[in-house]
């Protein structure tokens, strides 16, 4: 084997070997954290669970569960509502909109008022890759078609063609456009709102934690929102985006 081919197989097995140790590592975290959860030893559960969920992206529904309902005991609303929309954007079970809704109502939240349509968009957003699979294949199908109707001369491939650029203009919207939740979830107390990207700017507001807002846009620091209908800004340390 040539010296720069055995390099390059060290690499890949070094690489594979990173993954699977990394995999593992978190698997034994997840199940220790669930033993520590089991005991009821919440505080100590979270901690993995949170490392589990900023450090390796690594959550499941049922872990997330468990970090909504740990800070429902600790009275941290906000951060429950957060942990609580992340598992609806996995599962899309309609049966958490009910507590959300529920615990919104309790401590006058606003910005979780869910319509068909944005369960038709969630639904939409599980099966993303599912679209992107299938709109691919029939693109490939489609080209397929028109290069063999050329090569037999038989007829032009017009309505094919059509087609294709129809499928093609959705798969880029799709790719583009589909997979973007554009929500979150204030999580500081006394979070000020302001008319523009600046501490000095004219102050819009001041609002509690645990109001869920539309994100419109980000710069810098500041976080382009929608508040009661108009824009403003809030600084991005005091809000979790949702995706």
């Amino acid at each position: 084997m040539p010296v720069t081919s055995f390099r390059l197989f060290l690499l890949v097995i070094f690489v594979f070997g990173s993954i699977l140790a990394s995999a593992q590592t978190g698997s034994s975290n997840l199940k220790m954290a669930d033993s520590l959860f089991a005991e009821n030893k919440f505080t100590e559960s979270f901690v993995i669970y949170e490392g589990l969920l900023e450090t390796r992206k690594q959550s499941s529904p049922q872990m997330l569960l468990k970090m909504a309902f740990i800070k429902e005991g600790l009275k941290d609303y906000s951060k429950a509502l957060y942990y609580l929309n992340l598992y609806y954007l996995q599962t899309t079970d309609k049966r958490v909109l009910k507590k959300m809704e529920e615990l919104a109502r309790n401590h006058d939240l606003t910005g979780y008022e869910y319509s068909d349509w944005e369960f038709f968009m969630m639904l939409y957003r599980k099966y993303n890759s599912y679209i992107t699979y299938f709109l691919s294949a029939l693109a490939l199908l489609l080209f397929g078609i028109i290069f063999k109707q050329k090569r037999r001369h038989s007829s032009k491939p017009v309505a094919t063609g059509i087609l294709l650029t129809f499928v093609l203009a959705i798969f880029f919207f799709h790719i583009n456009f589909s997979d973007k939740y554009n929500k979150g979830i204030i999580v500081q107390a006394d979070a000020y709102l302001m008319d523009a990207p600046s501490s000095g700017a004219d102050l819009v507001n001041i609002v509690d934690k645990g109001h869920r807002v539309k994100v419109l846009d980000k710069k810098d620091v500041w976080v382009e929102i929608e508040w009661q209908g108009d824009k403003a800004f809030i600084r991005e340390n005091n809000i979790a985006t949702l995706h």
